[in-house]
């Protein structure tokens, strides 16, 4: 008789353990889809504001009741498939990313500051005045990429004209956004030639023009070779017969006077990393749909040294 007790008492443990499970189950997948995401960033494009390692804990739910908003930390996924990246999760993201929508298969999470929104027209304006409030203004913090390249050429005399001319502030509308006077991005990309995107998405029909266009601006790591790796470690092409092919690029894109213009079309946000000269974001890869938003970055998990909001 009290074996058949305990039997019981075990049976109906194991029946509640098992209940338990299911329901964790149940609920924290609903909890994974519709209200949290985590990421682990693997580069260094938000260096210092997000280190690399960082564990972000994603909040979903505050996109779906208001608009992102210029200046804003937004986790998306990438707008086409990023074979390299993909090689670079780990076990547990790839696990957490089997519950993501499907047409994001292959995609990965990108972490950014939200520079453009759709109807704004943004571009980068050269600031020569940064150099005397470097030497001069003892309140002003140099930005950290900036201070790396003055550390390698040694000074900021010893800098070419080249890397002055392109140092820039972001204009959104013809006015630099609240928040971000004090804040420098590097010339590049589609910023720095309106056919950007479509050497990036034809590298063979256009060698020649990629070969002429940056000889001229002599950026030479911008050769036919880059083209062709981000071409295909993106499937670049398919992205953009996808969303660019379909949009009058004369009026997204439209470059006077030597510098270029971005018009974002309806439905299309623009990112860019506060460490510029080590992000890959929308100056190299493209506008990103809204629908490829996931959230906002709220916390930071790990490493525990660093655990606290993300701002």
């Amino acid at each position: 008789m009290p074996n058949n007790n305990l039997k019981n008492k075990i049976k109906k443990e194991t029946y509640e353990w098992i209940n338990a499970l299911v329901y964790a189950v149940i609920f924290g997948t609903i909890i994974r889809l519709f209200v949290f995401e985590t990421m682990m960033v693997p580069t260094p494009s938000m260096v210092p504001t997000i280190q690399v390692l960082d564990r972000l804990f994603i909040e979903k739910v505050t996109y779906d009741y208001t608009k992102p908003k210029i200046g804003d930390i937004i986790v998306f996924w990438t707008p086409f498939v990023d074979k390299t990246a993909q090689k670079q999760l780990g076990a547990f993201d790839k696990f957490m990313d089997l519950f993501a929508p499907k047409e994001f298969d292959g995609h990965v999470k990108y972490v950014k500051r939200l520079v453009g929104t759709p109807g704004d027209t943004i571009e980068l304006i050269p600031d020569s005045k940064i150099w005397d409030r470097i030497e001069n203004d003892p309140n002003f913090k140099t930005p950290y990429w900036l201070q790396k390249i003055i550390e390698n050429y040694g000074s900021i005399d010893k800098l070419p004209s080249s890397v002055k001319n392109s140092v820039a502030q972001l204009y959104v509308n013809g006015k630099i956004p609240k928040g971000f006077e004090d804040r420098y991005y590097y010339i590049d990309g589609i910023f720095a030639s309106k056919n950007y995107y479509k050497f990036m998405a034809y590298p063979e029909k256009y060698s020649s023009d990629i070969y002429r266009t940056y000889t001229e601006i002599r950026k030479p790591m911008f050769d036919l070779g880059a083209f062709r790796y981000y071409n295909n470690t993106l499937d670049y092409t398919k992205y953009y017969k996808k969303y660019l092919s379909n949009l009058d690029l004369n009026k997204v894109f439209i470059e006077k006077n030597g510098r270029v213009k971005v018009v974002l079309p309806k439905g299309f946000y623009f990112f860019m990393g506060d460490n510029t000269t080590e992000s890959f974001d929308s100056r190299y890869f493209g506008i990103v749909p809204e629908k490829n938003i996931i959230g906002r970055p709220f916390l930071r998990i790990w490493p525990y040294n660093r655990f606290g909001s993300v701002k």
